[in-house]
């Protein structure tokens, strides 16, 4: 199983490293439903491993950009 987490990333992400769903998506090449999906799966441990990991601030959801250039990463190889 592919692990799509960001590594020794830092703890706390500053502003500048998270990107919305919409960007990640166009980063993944994925649309933002299939994001969505990944999402749940991953929150109801159904497909822990599914899309990059991401991040809620309040109702907010975000990924890390050392997250999603991991995913790309792992996907190429």
């Amino acid at each position: 199983m592919k692990n799509y987490t960001a590594g020794d990333g830092p703890a706390t992400p500053s502003l500048n490293d998270l990107l919305t769903t919409r960007q990640a998506a166009e980063a993944t090449g994925h649309t933002v439903q299939t994001l969505n999906q990944y999402r749940s799966w991953r929150t109801t441990g159904q497909y822990p491993d599914a899309g990059p990991e991401f991040v809620k601030l309040g109702r907010a959801v975000f990924y890390t950009r050392a997250a999603v250039d991991a995913y790309v990463a792992n996907r190429r190889g």
